[in-house]
C-alpha cells in the first residue's frame, strides 16, 4: 500500500489521484450485480481528468468542520495518535484506494468518522450498530490496506445527550453485506477476498474494453 500522506484531501490533487479509482464511497458495487460501477470506473478510464467545481451539501459541510474534534475525540477516548491522510493506494489492485479519516503512523489502525444529523445520530444509539450503508466503506480499509489489524468507527454528534457510538472492528469481525431482510453474514476478512476477486476481475473487464475502444 502507498500513503500520500503529503496531499491534502478535497485537493486538485486529490481529486485526480483518484480518478479511475474505487474509493470508499464507489465500494458497495464491489458486492452489487450489474455493470454500474463499471460503466462509471470506464468512463473515468477513456477520458482524461478534468478538474470541475466540487459540490458539498450541508450534511458535507457540518462533517468537515466537526471531524477535527471528533479525531481529537478519539484520540483521547483510544490513547491514540491518529495522522491525517490523502489517499491510502492499494498495490495488489490499481482500482483501488481510500481516503481515511485517521491513520496511525504504522498504518496498523485507522478510524472512520461521520457526523450524522439528529435522526440518523439517534438511530446509531438505539441500534448500537454501524448502519448497513456504511458497512462496504469499513471493509474497503482492510481491502485497500492489508497491514490494517483494527479499524475504529465512531459517529460523533456534540449536540447529543451521548455524543458520540464508537464501534472497533478486525478482519474476525462479523458484518452483514446483505440487508436487514436478507442478511448476509461474513467475516471482514471473507469480504476482503471477495472484494479483492471483483476488482481483479473488473480491472482486467475495464482494460479489455478499452483497448476495444481504441479501434
Amino acid at each position: 500500500m502507498i500513503n500520500y500522506k503529503e496531499i491534502e484531501q478535497r485537493s486538485e490533487q486529490w481529486f485526480e489521484l483518484k480518478h479511475g479509482k474505487i474509493g470508499g464511497t464507489l465500494s458497495k458495487g464491489l458486492h452489487t450485480k450489474g455493470d454500474t460501477l463499471f460503466i462509471d470506473i470506464l468512463s473515468q478510464h477513456i477520458e482524461d481528468y478534468e478538474p470541475e467545481e466540487s459540490y458539498q451539501n450541508e450534511a458535507m459541510l457540518r462533517g468537515n468542520e466537526l471531524e477535527p474534534f471528533a479525531l481529537e475525540f478519539l484520540k483521547e477516548y483510544t490513547k491514540i495518535d491518529f495522522l491525517t491522510a490523502g489517499w491510502l493506494q492499494s498495490e495488489e489492485n490499481e482500482l483501488l484506494g481510500i481516503s481515511p479519516d485517521g491513520i496511525t503512523e504504522d498504518e496498523t489502525l485507522a478510524c472512520e468518522i461521520k457526523c450524522f444529523g439528529r435522526k440518523k445520530h439517534t438511530e446509531v444509539l438505539l441500534s448500537n450498530e454501524i448502519p448497513l450503508e456504511n458497512i462496504h466503506q469499513c471493509i474497503h480499509y482492510f481491502t485497500v490496506n492489508p497491514k490494517l489489524v483494527k479499524l475504529y468507527w465512531i459517529a460523533f454528534r456534540p449536540e447529543s445527550l451521548k455524543n458520540n457510538f464508537i464501534k472497533e472492528l478486525t478482519l474476525d469481525s462479523e458484518v452483514n453485506i446483505g440487508t436487514n431482510a436478507r442478511p448476509v453474514l461474513k467475516t471482514i476478512k471473507e469480504c476482503r477476498e471477495l472484494s479483492l476477486n471483483e476488482a481483479n476481475e473488473l480491472l482486467t473487464r475495464i482494460n479489455k474494453q478499452v483497448e476495444q475502444l481504441k479501434f
